[in-house]
């Protein structure tokens, strides 16, 4: 999305290989890959009056393609160096950013520093009171100036199950419920083991912190059909619905069942064949079969041959998911005929 000939090679592509819907990705860490009074443009962008998504949306529309709106959601910035636009939010509102249950502030990370492979990069806090209102602006800017089939939210969950924990965020939780949920006994999530056994208090502080991630998403849905405009809303996914649920507050085999999401894409990036499989059978045992309609399920090139994402392609289809999306052109896109063996299982 940083020149016309790089999108113009991506699109032809897509076209020609057979796709039928493209995600272009228009916010990648809290900038804007298309023209924003709200957020600053980046600077990976040379051409000043090129705006990435207006023609990648002219063109793919051409080519016959779907083009959505890729956008990472709370994740706001990972490199080694702060933003160099002042105007970025990690700088305007550090007081946004994520705390964690042991009160480490996100804002207080020497990003610089050296970093465990778990370090994913700096959120903002979906507890903090103006943190949704903020993202709900930015996306209708998109959802009203640009012709997009379709927006589609990465990152839309918490870093881990123990964030959540900002302090403007906790001042509100506690004025309402009338308890500090930094005073109870955390334990850890057990993913192997099924979910823990929380306290009533603590269950509550659980669903605060889902219900805010679904909140946003609820209110994209909104203002979607009130904007009258025909968006699909999507989300990329963590593949194992409980987990999502209890790890990350990301509840999205819910949001099927309510209607608030079109489409729910599992990153099912599991190299291992055993552990994708186990994915398929997961959310099929989550999800009554008439919601399965509703997952698109995501299968991974960056990880992996092209034949053993093929072989995984094969397998979605045998339980029954018919739609695929493949994460993603960047993985081959400096040799495009490494696509070839995938390319040709997804047309069969």
């Amino acid at each position: 999305m940083v020149s016309r000939d790089e999108v113009d090679r991506a699109l032809s592509f897509a076209s020609e290989s057979g796709f039928n819907h493209v995600f272009v990705q228009v916010r990648g860490r809290g900038d804007a890959y298309y023209n924003s009074l709200i957020v600053p443009r980046s600077d990976r962008i040379r051409e000043r009056d090129f705006d990435p998504l207006a023609y990648a949306v002219s063109r793919g529309h051409q080519l016959g393609l779907n083009v959505h709106a890729w956008v990472t959601t709370y994740l706001i910035w990972s490199a080694r160096r702060p933003p160099a636009d002042r105007t970025h939010v990690y700088h305007l509102h550090p007081e946004w950013q994520e705390v964690d249950a042991a009160g480490r502030a996100q804002r207080n990370i020497d990003l610089a520093a050296p970093r465990d492979g778990a370090f994913e990069g700096i959120y903002l806090a979906p507890t903090h009171p103006e943190v949704n209102h903020y993202l709900q602006a930015v996306f209708t800017e998109l959802i009203l100036n640009y012709n997009i089939d379709g927006l589609h939210l990465d990152y839309s969950r918490y870093f881990d199950f123990d964030y959540g924990y900002n302090e403007e965020g906790i001042g509100v939780f506690r004025r309402r419920y009338n308890f500090d949920p930094r005073q109870l006994d955390k334990g850890r999530y057990r993913a192997t083991s099924g979910d823990i056994i929380l306290s009533e208090q603590a269950e509550l502080w659980n669903d605060y912190r889902r219900q805010k991630i679904t909140s946003l998403v609820t209110a994209l849905h909104a203002i979607i059909t009130i904007s009258g405009k025909e968006v699909l809303l999507t989300s990329a996914v963590k593949p194992d619905a409980r987990e999502a649920r209890n790890k990350y507050y990301q509840d999205w085999a819910a949001w099927l069942r309510d209607g608030i999401l079109d489409y729910a894409l599992p990153m099912n990036y599991a190299v291992g064949l055993d552990e994708y499989r186990q994915h398929l059978d997961g959310i099929a045992a989550e999800l009554p079969e008439h919601y399965r309609n509703g997952v698109i399920m995501g299968v991974a090139v960056y990880n992996q041959s092209p034949a053993a994402a093929a072989r995984k392609v094969r397998q979605a289809r045998q339980r029954g998911y018919g739609a695929i999306c493949v994460f993603s052109y960047d993985a081959y896109k400096t040799d495009l005929s490494r696509f070839d063996p995938l390319v040709r299982v997804l047309r069969q």
